[in-house]
């Protein structure tokens, strides 16, 4: 989510209260491939590639605790000729999973922050088929990291604020941070959103990737009930 399953609610209010976003992250990808190629692509080569993509997050709070989920899942195609009459179709799946767990540590009512910990899911798989040559190459791997950071909001005027979030964490990759941050408007039981997120990986052992980094801007919306 734009502020990773962030709770702009005051703390101190002891009922359980739940919450849901869906969002869009015009996001391009970018890093280094296990064969050490460089990656770019950006995203107006993605979307018109996307067979199938979800951006969303769930979760509740009490008091000042906050439990939830953030979920990225994309799949992703393209086609061409490698060679003159020899057609290569690319095939990339991608899920992120990042469920977190916060504690409010500072509430002024104009200004919040959370100090937050768990952990992130990385599963990348690729698919590569030569038609003419019936070759097929299909590989996966996935990487569990565990993640530490803050995220925090400002009030700056009636309904509006500003927010930001900051991860960094280690595991099964050498090295996974996520950085975001953007403006918010609330309206009765809805927060609209835009942000800008960078989300990265340095990874080991991983088939398909060395270094892999989805960044670009987003735009959501938040429910509370």
């Amino acid at each position: 989510s734009a502020g990773i399953v962030s709770a702009q609610d005051a703390a101190g209010d002891d009922s359980w209260k739940f919450f849901g976003e869906l969002y869009f992250w015009g996001a391009s990808v970018d890093g280094k491939s296990a064969t050490g190629s460089d990656v770019d692509v950006d995203f107006d080569d993605i979307i018109g590639d996307v067979n199938f993509a979800f951006m969303g997050a769930a979760g509740v709070s009490k008091g000042k605790l906050t439990l939830g989920a953030d979920l990225i899942y994309v799949n992703v195609d393209d086609s061409g000729d490698i060679v003159p009459g020899v057609n290569a179709k690319v095939e990339l799946t991608n899920w992120v999973i990042t469920p977190l767990v916060g504690y409010r540590i500072a509430d002024t009512g104009k200004s919040r922050l959370d100090i937050v910990g768990g952990a992130r899911y990385l599963y990348l798989e690729a698919d590569l088929r030569i038609d003419a040559l019936g070759a097929q190459v299909d590989d996966s791997g996935s990487n569990w990291d565990a993640v530490v950071g803050a995220r925090g909001s400002v009030d700056f005027a009636n309904k509006w604020y500003l927010f930001g979030y900051l991860d960094i964490g280690t595991g099964e990759s050498d090295l996974t941070w996520q950085a975001s941050g953007g403006i918010g408007y609330r309206y009765k039981q809805v927060d609209l959103v835009v942000a800008y997120r960078y989300l990265s990986w340095e990874l080991k052992d991983n088939p398909i990737f060395d270094d892999y980094s989805m960044h670009g801007p987003l735009a959501g919306i938040r429910f509370r009930f």
